[in-house]
C-alpha cells in the first residue's frame, strides 16, 4: 500500500523529534501534528517496524545506533543479509519480460536474479561478469555475450574502455545495476571507479534502468557515483532505509511501493 505524501513527511518528522529529545508522548506527539491519537499511534507502529524507535507505555523512544556506523541499517548478520538480498532479487525479476535485451552489471544481489529468470523466453543478456556469465549459462536459455574489455589477475569483472565502448553501442531495454553506497544527494555508488564508469555508460544508453542495494554504505567518499536517484526508474533495497534517505525518495519522483519480506521498491512517478 502507498503511504500518502502528508503521512510520510509527518512520520520523518516524529522521528526527528524524537531523536531530538529522546522519548515523546502519544499525547504530545498528537498535539505538535494536530492528528489523532489513533493516527499517531499507527504511525508510531509502523516507526517502530521499521527500527526508527521503540514504543513504551504510551511513549516513543529513539532507536539509538552503534557509535561509529555510517550505513542506513544497523549491521545484519551473514544469513539475514543473504536471505535479504534474495528477496530484492525475486522482486527485481518480476521486471524481466520476455524478448528483452538486458544488461546485468556486476553483484550479489544481481547474481541472484539469474535463476528467477529461468522461464524466460528470448532474452538477450549482456554481462560484464564471468562468474554471471556462467550461472547465466547453466539457468538460463538465452543469447549470451560479455562485454569484453579489460581483466585483472584474479579477477572474474571486465571492465574498462573496450566494455564501455561495446555497451554505449547496444541497445538495451533493461539494465539492472547494484549499488553499494548512497550519500545525502541521491547519488548512488559504487567502490570501485571503473565498475562505476562502466555501469555510467549502461544506464544512460538503456531504456530502463533498475538499481539494486543491500544495507549500501553512506559514506561517499567511499564511493564513485554512477547515477543519480533521479536518472533511474525504480530502486529496490532492504527496509531499514533513515528517514532523511527516505525523504529524498519523493524529491527524485520515486513513490514508495513495500514488498514482502522486509522490501522496499522505490519507482519513478508516472506523469
Amino acid at each position: 500500500m502507498l503511504a500518502s505524501k502528508s503521512s510520510l513527511k509527518r512520520r520523518l518528522q516524529i522521528v526527528e523529534l524524537v531523536r531530538k529529545r529522546g522519548e515523546v508522548s502519544v499525547e504530545e506527539l498528537s498535539q505538535v501534528f494536530d492528528v489523532s491519537s489513533v493516527t499517531v499511534r499507527t504511525d508510531l507502529t509502523y516507526l517502530e517496524q521499521q527500527r526508527y524507535l521503540v514504543r513504551s507505555f504510551g511513549k516513543a523512544r529513539y532507536l539509538a545506533q552503534k557509535a561509529g556506523e555510517n550505513i542506513l541499517v544497523p549491521v545484519a548478520d551473514e544469513a539475514t543479509r543473504k536471505a535479504l538480498e534474495l528477496a530484492i532479487a525475486r522482486f527485481a525479476a518480476e521486471a524481466v519480460d520476455d524478448h528483452q535485451s538486458l544488461m546485468f552489471g556486476t553483484g550479489a544481489i544481481v547474481h541472484k536474479i539469474l535463476p528467477f529468470l529461468a522461464d524466460r523466453s528470448n532474452l538477450a543478456l549482456m554481462v560484464h561478469d564471468i562468474e554471471m556469465a556462467r550461472t547465466a549459462q547453466r539457468f538460463l536459455h538465452c543469447e549470451l555475450s560479455l562485454t569484453g574489455g579489460q581483466l585483472e589477475t584474479g579477477e572474474t569483472i571486465l571492465t574498462g574502455p573496450d566494455a564501455e565502448a561495446l555497451v554505449s553501442r547496444r541497445s538495451i531495454d533493461l539494465c539492472i545495476l547494484e549499488a553499494n553506497g548512497l550519500d545525502r544527494d541521491g547519488q548512488l555508488l559504487r567502490t570501485d571507479p571503473e565498475v562505476a564508469r562502466l555501469f555510467d555508460v549502461a544506464r544512460k544508453v538503456a531504456k530502463r534502468t533498475i538499481v539494486v542495494a543491500c544495507q549500501p554504505q553512506l559514506d561517499e567518499r567511499d564511493g564513485e557515483a554512477f547515477a543519480n536517484l533521479a536518472d533511474i526508474d525504480a530502486l529496490l533495497l532492504d527496509d531499514g532505509i533513515d528517514p532523511p534517505t527516505m525523504e529524498l525518495m519523493p524529491q527524485r519522483n520515486l513513490m514508495l511501493d513495500r514488498r514482502e519480506s522486509g522490501v522496499l521498491e522505490f519507482r519513478k512517478e508516472v506523469s
